[in-house]
């Protein structure tokens, strides 16, 4: 006899989902209730999951007349799973994000929810972000549906041994998450948690590095920035300077990730992987004072050992040296693909300035000439001579 789950209808009116045997046959129910503890691949997961372990390897989740197939995880992250199904009835694809209720008073479910909804309404399709399909809870977990997308930044990294990314590649990337920031500051909405996790390929193989954002389970929107103490946004590595000093912030915390990604993306390593958030951070609040920092002394910041940095800067210049092999007499491609490195680096220098106000916007990141639309003769030649500016050739 198989197993399944019954859960409660849907606050969004999607219907009475239940968990139930592939084969179709009868099977028992608890109302909120999950019985079985391990996926249907045999993967130990944690406590509790609302999938069954059956006989054949597929349980299928019932949303009202809707079914969705339970093929395999995905994978998982701080506060949810993540599931790929098929729809039945179109035979889409799908990814399902698995969120408990209970956690931290359902809060991160609420926002979530709160967050998506708001990106249902701004008409994202064009955008790079993914795209949300529907959503139904009982009173443990809530499901997010949404599109199947291919793997994500880290993992293709990975699977190519972290070599670095030329910079036609990561010129790619950068201007299709820049559309996407562009579109959540016409939302008002800071997204939080951008990392190479949170960018999906979405079918490499058909259409090379077209990308899509994905989890906006960290996402604020900027109005209620106000009421945010304390926070523990952004992922360590990409953690912004106003983030780490408990200053006041903005969308501008995304430019910061964007800049520290396109530098990994470079150099097959984090730029600042720190070990700890002090390690990550170059000031310390000031003894018996209250909200006022300093520089570490010398001494404080080497305390720790750097060998979690696989290239330690003096200066962000120091990106466009590394992996280069120089050449003495380079033809016309290499020295393009050399002025090309220039200017991308000039902008992730904008993108990584310290002070916030300074620092770059999304709209004019698009606009920068790493990433020109060559319209017209006249905007070519003065890309081409601006390059070249970069790289000390022009003629004296």
């Amino acid at each position: 006899m198989s197993t399944g789950l019954e859960i409660a209808k849907s606050s969004v009116g999607i219907g009475c989902p239940a968990l139930v045997s592939p084969l179709g046959g009868p099977h028992q129910s608890w109302v909120g209730t999950v019985r079985c503890l391990q996926s249907p691949l045999g993967a130990e997961l944690e406590d509790p999951e609302p999938l069954v372990k059956s006989e054949p390897t597929m349980v299928t989740l019932v949303v009202g007349a809707e079914c969705y197939d339970i093929m395999a995880m995905v994978g998982k992250g701080t506060f949810g799973q993540v599931i790929q199904g098929q729809c039945r009835s179109t035979g889409e694809m799908v990814a399902i994000k698995i969120l408990k209720n209970c956690d931290h008073d359902g809060q991160i479910v609420k926002n979530e929810l709160k967050l998506l909804q708001a990106l249902r309404e701004g008409d994202t399709k064009d955008s790079h972000i993914s795209h949300f399909l529907e959503s139904f809870s009982d009173t443990v977990w809530t499901y997010l549906v949404f599109e199947l997308l291919q793997k994500n930044l880290f993992d293709f990294q990975k699977q190519n041994n972290f070599s670095p990314l030329p910079v036609r590649h990561t010129r790619t990337i950068t201007a299709q998450v820049l559309v996407a920031l562009v579109k959540l500051k016409e939302l008002s909405i800071i997204h939080a948690d951008l990392k190479p996790e949170n960018i999906m390929l979405v079918d490499h193989a058909r259409y090379p590095f077209h990308i899509k954002l994905v989890d906006f389970g960290s996402a604020i929107l900027l109005p209620e920035v106000c009421h945010v103490q304390e926070p523990y946004i952004q992922t360590r590595f990409y953690r912004a300077p106003e983030i780490l000093l408990g200053l006041p912030f903005c969308e501008k915390v995304d430019i910061w990730s964007l800049g520290c990604v396109m530098a990994e993306l470079h150099l097959g390593w984090p730029l600042y992987p720190g070990n700890d958030e002090y390690d990550q951070s170059f000031f310390q609040r000031v003894p018996c004072s209250t909200g006022t920092w300093q520089f570490k002394p010398p001494g404080k910041v080497m305390a720790k050992p750097m060998e979690r940095r696989e290239h330690i800067f003096s200066s962000l210049d120091q990106l466009a040296v590394v992996n280069i092999c120089p050449m003495s007499d380079p033809d016309q491609e290499e020295l393009a693909k050399h002025c090309d490195l220039y200017s991308m680096v000039e902008l992730v220098k904008r993108m990584l300035t310290w002070d916030s106000h300074e620092r770059i916007t999304p709209s004019a990141a698009l606009n920068h000439l790493f990433i020109p639309i060559l319209s017209t003769p006249m905007e070519e030649c003065k890309t081409i001579r601006y390059l070249q500016k970069l790289c000390g050739k022009v003629s004296q």
